[in-house]
């Protein structure tokens, strides 16, 4: 989890910024087009860290790179603002390190998913004997089809707020295509392909550096789940808080990614009362 990411970064880029830049590169598209084509990307699972078990990632460096993860913003919860900031819309965001599971819970959860809202409930809303996002993968499989249009601009704008690592972005695109080859290394500018450089977009020689092991995967959600149950019920006890958090991310997440309940305990006040939040690797 960071509070902010810099624009000076240059290890990471805006989703905007990096349709911007691909739109430059291929005269035959517009910056929306390119973004539609990172979002749909994005759904797919394509930005996803490695699986947990993943078979030549034994000691697991490969998920614990930082260089393999998505940077998603998330809404603060109310326990952290001042009386005279709970009204405002947006609130201030923190960024955490996810997937196309993350995505799609934090934008459920924040009314951003195209169309009727009550179909997306019934699709991915608890209830009934229904875990939490029980129809994920029908819904991936959906968004993956939507165009950019379908999107409210506020759904549009958050698209455009994700980052993304550069190395992840560019290896990518060398998968599909030969004519973005360094695009997006930033120590290696084509002097071929002259470009405007959108906020973001500084091309520095700053050798990449690991900050660490990411969040435990199921983090995000808990952080999302926590906000939700919060103020659906602000008087629940933290314990039977942190109880509810535990047995719904053994549910969603493989266990290896699930922190303990002490450990989600210890740190709901983070995540409610605007202290630390669960930090990389927190078990």
């Amino acid at each position: 989890m960071t509070q902010s990411i810099s624009p000076l970064d240059d290890t990471v880029i805006r989703f905007d910024a990096a349709a911007a830049l691909l739109a430059n590169r291929e005269p035959n598209a517009t910056p929306d087009a390119m973004l539609e084509m990172l979002v749909q990307a994005a759904w797919h699972g394509d930005f996803n860290p490695p699986c947990q078990y993943e078979d030549n990632d034994d000691d697991h460096s490969q998920r614990d790179d930082p260089d393999n993860w998505l940077r998603i913003p998330i809404e603060a919860p109310s326990a952290s603002l001042t009386e005279g900031q709970v009204s405002l819309k947006p609130r201030p965001f923190k960024y955490y390190e996810g997937g196309c599971e993350t995505l799609l819970s934090v934008m459920y959860c924040m009314r951003l998913l195209p169309g009727d809202q009550s179909a997306w409930d019934d699709l991915l809303n608890n209830g009934n004997g229904r875990m939490y996002l029980h129809g994920a993968q029908d819904a991936l499989t959906a968004l993956v089809g939507l165009p950019l249009n379908t999107y409210s601009e506020a759904g549009r704008a958050y698209f455009a707020g994700l980052y993304i690592p550069r190395r992840m972005l560019q290896a990518w695109l060398d998968q599909r295509s030969s004519r973005f080859l360094r695009l997006f290394n930033h120590d290696q500018a084509s002097d071929h392909h002259p470009i405007t450089e959108p906020a973001n977009d500084r091309h520095s020689h700053a050798a990449q550096t690991r900050r660490g092991r990411p969040t435990l995967g199921a983090w995000p959600s808990i952080a999302a789940w926590a906000l939700e149950l919060n103020e659906s019920d602000p008087d629940m006890p933290r314990k039977e808080l942190a109880g509810r958090l535990y047995e719904r991310a053994l549910q969603e997440f493989d266990a290896a990614d699930v922190p303990n309940e002490t450990t989600i305990l210890r740190r709901l006040a983070g995540m409610l009362d605007n202290r630390e939040p669960p930090m990389r690797g927190d078990a």
